[in-house]
């Protein structure tokens, strides 16, 4: 199930810190945005150009719902918000295990995880999730007005009435 292997070199252990930094990063947000802490960055700049949300639009409250302990929200918000708020719990954890014990764990995962065959078939569920939403937002007209209404567009017209 889990193996200690060899010992994690000098390099591997500064890598690994930045991995770690990188996946505690946004469930410690998600907790800290909940109790007050504001960072003015959390704005989607593709949704704020365009009016066209991105395929992980809607990720920050969801990892914000999951905090709350409110997991049908979370889902409302994206549905792969509770996935991938998990994988970064799993890889946090993975990496300080490593690092507390200095030495690489081989895990059961690991294969699953590497397999470009499950890499595929997790980007093909992303973006066929992504194609429903933009469907569903077009479907209602709620995309054409998001757009219509974006920058992009209102500099597109600009360039249009200067021709």
């Amino acid at each position: 199930m889990f193996e200690f292997s060899d010992s994690l070199s000098a390099g591997d252990r500064r890598l690994r810190w930045g991995f770690l930094g990188g996946s505690v990063a946004p469930v410690a947000g998600a907790f800290l945005y909940n109790q007050g802490y504001r960072l003015s960055l959390l704005k989607c700049p593709i949704l704020h150009l365009t009016g066209i949300p991105c395929p992980t639009c809607g990720m920050t409250r969801s990892f914000m719902a999951i905090a709350r302990g409110d997991f049908s929200l979370a889902i409302q918000h994206h549905l792969l918000g509770p996935i991938v708020f998990a994988g970064f719990v799993g890889v946090a954890i993975h990496i300080a295990v490593e690092l507390f014990t200095a030495r690489r764990v081989r895990a059961f995962y690991g294969a699953v995880v590497g397999d470009r065959r499950f890499l595929l078939l997790c980007l093909i569920t992303a973006l066929g999730y992504h194609a429903w939403r933009l469907y569903r937002l077009a479907s209602s007209g709620e995309l054409y007005t998001a757009f219509a209404q974006s920058p992009l567009a209102h500099l597109l017209g600009s360039a249009a009435n200067l021709t």
